[in-house]
């Protein structure tokens, strides 16, 4: 690895006990269920042989639990941001999407049309994300340059963050999939140059989708 260059592994949170299926937590403070938990040991497992010298998460207790892990296994600092906060959806958090839908048909409908930029109502759209992540991030490439560093965050904000990797538009932010405690990879070079190594990897010991370069692949 190019000295210049900085490792970023984005990790999603691990499983959230949701008090309902297929609904809308954003920015609401829910926990990780007990698999959630699970994942976040795994994870903690697999980074303390990562080189991670770094941590970062959100102020939000489904990010948090898993970083102070992560960071106590790497022995690493971790740094607690509410920019790495997930999507704010407003009237839209604790609703099913079916209630969302029926109770906001106008928004939802934008939603479907391009998530960039509909707003839920009262909360953010995904290029109000993007202003304030994409910033944070490209500060913590130039503070750890040449070395390793975890972010451990949400669905909307890794979607995000892949996009500009990627140069995909954030309307085909969907197009990824970020699973419960996926890892992905992103190599930061000088000049705001990203490369996506890994992409919605799964954790080692995961028997269906072990991570690439792990001992299970072989």
């Amino acid at each position: 690895m190019a000295a210049s260059v900085t490792i970023l592994y984005l990790i999603r949170h691990g499983q959230v006990a949701k008090a309902r299926p297929r609904s809308y937590n954003g920015q609401s403070d829910v926990p990780l269920s007990a698999l959630g938990a699970q994942q976040m040991e795994r994870l903690a497992d697999w980074a303390s042989s990562a080189g991670v010298t770094a941590v970062y998460c959100s102020d939000l207790q489904r990010t948090r639990s898993g970083a102070d892990q992560v960071a106590r296994r790497c022995v690493a600092t971790v740094t607690v941001s509410s920019s790495l906060r997930e999507k704010h959806f407003g009237s839209w958090e604790g609703l099913t999407y079916e209630e969302a839908e029926q109770r906001f048909p106008t928004e939802w409908r934008a939603w479907l049309i391009d998530p960039s930029i509909a707003r839920p109502p009262g909360g953010e759209t995904y290029r109000e994300v993007e202003d304030r992540v994409v910033p944070l991030v490209r500060g913590i490439v130039s503070d750890h340059l040449g070395q390793t560093v975890l972010i451990l965050a949400h669905g909307g904000v890794n979607r995000v963050l892949l996009c500009r990797a990627l140069g995909l538009p954030l309307r085909q932010a969907f197009r990824i999939e970020q699973d419960y405690a996926c890892v992905n990879r992103i190599d930061c070079a000088a000049g705001d140059r990203w490369r996506v190594a890994l992409l919605n990897s799964a954790l080692p010991g995961d028997p269906l989708r072990p991570l690439p370069g792990s001992d299970e692949t072989s």
